[in-house]
């Protein structure tokens, strides 16, 4: 039986085939590192997680959004970053107040000009599944951005920002404290969540505006 000759492929086919082969390559390379990345700095230890860079209070981080997307302080610059830490499991009496607080100050500056970005970051990694934390805080805090990490990291990110990891009664405790950077990435104060609305905004509003 006699069979077809392949016809050799043309220059531009070959050209082609060879592109194919390299983006390929680098999709794959990419996902390998970009795993690698995100292991490596979920699970080093404190100083290959975060860096104070000066700052007395606060500095770097990584955390992951609800979407599982990588979040860097670096992606608030330009922005007054208000950090505070939460479990999703603290009983709404306790945390709800706060939470709802903060959000509704940050609404008024923002409605003021004000770039203000408040950041809720669990404190429960084990977490089974992050609606909990997007429940807790988008159905009560439309203008806070809900984060989670990885053990190791909100164990250097609470001493980074000197924020507890306490547990009590079955959950963490909340920080007693938000904790504000400035558009610069240093840190600015931090603010007693117990304050009423009005004194919450007063506090940071003469942060902001001083």
């Amino acid at each position: 039986m006699r069979t077809k000759n392949k016809q050799p492929l043309s220059p531009e086919r070959r050209r082609l085939r060879r592109f194919g082969v390299v983006v390929a390559a680098c999709f794959v390379l990419g996902s390998l590192l970009g795993y690698g990345g995100f292991y490596w700095a979920s699970h080093a230890g404190r100083g290959a997680l975060v860096s104070a860079e000066g700052n007395p209070v606060g500095g770097n981080f990584r955390v992951a959004s609800m979407g599982g997307s990588i979040v860097t302080e670096g992606e608030f610059r330009g922005s007054w970053l208000i950090v505070w830490f939460v479990d999703p499991r603290c009983p709404a009496q306790r945390c709800m107040p706060a939470l709802k607080r903060l959000d509704s100050v940050a609404a008024r500056l923002h409605q003021e000009g004000h770039s203000v970005s408040p950041l809720v970051v669990s404190l429960d990694a084990t977490a089974p599944n992050t609606d909990d934390l997007q429940d807790y805080v988008m159905n009560n805090a439309p203008h806070t951005v809900p984060a989670y990490a990885s053990q190791s990291m909100i164990e250097a990110m609470t001493d980074l920002y000197h924020a507890p990891l306490t547990k009590e009664d079955g959950y963490y405790i909340p920080a007693p404290s938000f904790v504000v950077m400035s558009p610069q990435g240093r840190y600015a104060a931090s603010v007693p969540t117990a304050l009423d609305e009005e004194s919450l905004m007063r506090r940071l509003h003469a942060v902001i505006t001083p």
